[in-house]
């Protein structure tokens, strides 16, 4: 009886140390399989924050972008402003002459009426040449003046015209034909500037220069028929130009 109650209880030991040791592998089952599971989760959380990351630092980039934007849109509106700033001074100050126009036309047209007459003036105290010219250049700046189809600028325009005109006459030296005054006979003169006014007939028979002491033709000597021609000859650009000796009147006085 007493062996059969030690094997009895070896028995009971061991299976109860088999039972011990199925109960501690499910445990250890159990751990591995929430450690797995929490392995997971972990790896998942570490990929959505990694991903938070990624879409953090992109969103960093793009604010840095749009911060730089908005600093070079910041220096080019006040640029702007500043160019609108003088724009509208500018305009201020069309809109102030525009105000002015009609009194500085009311000015303009006594001043271009006055330098007609001033003009007019000064041909009937130059030297007489190209006389039926120049007077019907004075008609027809008059005429201009009183056209209604001839706006301002247009008619100061032609008033300065007329003066450069006889501003170049006094650069230049110039041969015409035409007919003597309170004579007829058509003869050749000849302008050199405005310090001498020649006529020499055709047959170069007779020749004077115009004096302005007198107001009056003065017949010359023989002495210089020929260089009177030759003046006459350069002018026309029938020969190379030349010294020659001609009387010049002395200034009328005033």
């Amino acid at each position: 009886m007493k062996r059969i109650a030690v094997s009895t209880i070896t028995v009971a030991s061991i299976l109860l140390g088999a039972s011990a040791a199925s109960a501690q592998n499910a445990d250890v089952k159990s751990i591995v399989n929430e450690v797995n599971a929490a392995n997971k989760i972990a790896q998942a959380s570490q990929q959505t924050i990694n991903g938070v990351a990624d879409a953090t630092d992109k969103l960093v980039v793009e604010f840095k972008g749009v911060l730089k934007t908005n600093a070079g849109l910041r220096a080019y509106n006040a640029q702007q402003n500043r160019v609108i700033t003088k724009q509208n001074e500018e305009i201020a100050k069309i809109i102030t002459a525009i105000g002015q126009i009609d009194e500085i036309k009311r000015q303009v047209t006594p001043l271009m009426l006055d330098m007609i007459d001033d003009l007019e003036e000064f041909i009937k105290s130059d030297i007489p040449f190209l006389e039926e010219e120049r007077a019907k250049r004075i008609a027809d700046l008059r005429d201009t003046m009183d056209s209604p189809n001839v706006s301002d600028p247009e008619r100061f325009r032609v008033v300065l015209e007329a003066y450069k005109a006889e501003v170049q006459y006094g650069r230049t030296y110039f041969s015409y034909v035409a007919p003597l005054k309170n004579d007829g006979r058509s003869v050749n003169f000849v302008r050199l500037g405005r310090v001498g006014l020649y006529y020499q007939t055709k047959d170069s028979t007779e020749t004077a220069v115009w004096n302005v002491a007198t107001g009056s033709w003065q017949k010359l000597g023989a002495e210089y028929t020929a260089p009177v021609k030759q003046l006459i000859r350069m002018a026309q650009k029938r020969t190379q130009s030349d010294l020659v000796v001609l009387p010049i009147a002395a200034p009328k006085g005033k």
